[in-house]
């Protein structure tokens, strides 16, 4: 009789910590949205459906304002961001984002394969003419590859600026206003990017148009800005649209 109840409770215990297993996994799963080649995924032009992103007030704060979603950094080296409720593998993202004020040493753009808070990627480019892509998994922040300045980049307060991001798998590609930027990619994965503006080269590495980085497999897609020294950074997006990525040359984009 004491067997038959030691085995019992052994059974109900071993079943208890199944069901704690399946709700831990059914807390971290969430449906990706199929992609297909050229086909609009999502859109959004903050006139509607707004109930879809991230929005708050404060020092830090998400609004819409107009018809665009305002990002407004009112803090020293902050990093707020909205993204949308849906999940996505492979994506072609693109995105207006027109900086309102603030400093011009500002970073601004989309994040993307959003998990949580302390996993992601970031495309950034900057008032003054800059770009960079950062990644951060289990909220380890590394830069995959640094600030480059780049004519490409629209310049000043009040430039609008077209950014565009494509994934396949683990491949990534970058664009600004049309047009292909190239990463500074170190040799090492283990070590920094690198670039050197006087010479225009990426010191111990190379430079390339696609990231390949399978650190995060799918997440959401949102809009971010950053703040340095100086806070007081608002920045306005519009009309993102993701479509489904076309194969070019084996990579997207």
């Amino acid at each position: 009789m004491l067997l038959r109840r030691v085995l019992i409770l052994a059974g109900l215990t071993a079943l208890a910590l199944a069901l704690h297993s399946l709700d831990r996994l059914a807390a971290d799963w969430h449906y990706v949205i199929p992609s297909e080649p050229g086909a609009v995924l999502y859109a959004a032009t903050f006139d509607a459906f707004l109930d879809d992103w991230d929005l708050y007030e404060g020092r830090l704060s998400a609004q819409v304002e107009n018809g665009m979603l305002v990002l407004e950094a009112g803090a020293e080296n902050s990093l707020p961001f909205s993204a949308a409720a849906p999940y996505f593998g492979d994506f072609d993202l693109t995105v207006q984002a027109q900086a309102l004020d603030g400093p011009l040493n500002n970073g601004f753009g989309v994040v993307f394969r959003l998990r949580d808070p302390r996993n992601y990627y970031l495309f950034l480019v900057s008032s003054d003419g800059y770009y960079r892509v950062v990644r951060e998994v289990d909220g380890v922040q590394r830069e995959l590859s640094t600030w480059i300045p780049s004519p490409l980049v629209s310049q000043g307060i009040g430039a609008l600026n077209h950014l565009r991001v494509t994934a396949i798998g683990d491949a990534f590609r970058f664009f600004v206003n049309g047009q292909p930027l190239a990463l500074c990619i170190p040799a090492d994965a283990a070590h920094y990017s690198t670039y050197n503006e006087l010479t225009g080269e990426c010191q111990d590495g190379t430079m390339a148009t696609t990231l390949v980085d399978s650190s995060i497999g799918a997440g959401r897609l949102g809009v971010i800005v950053m703040t340095l020294d100086e806070p007081g950074v608002r920045v306005a997006f519009d009309n993102l649209v993701v479509y489904g990525p076309e194969l070019i040359d084996g990579a997207g984009g």
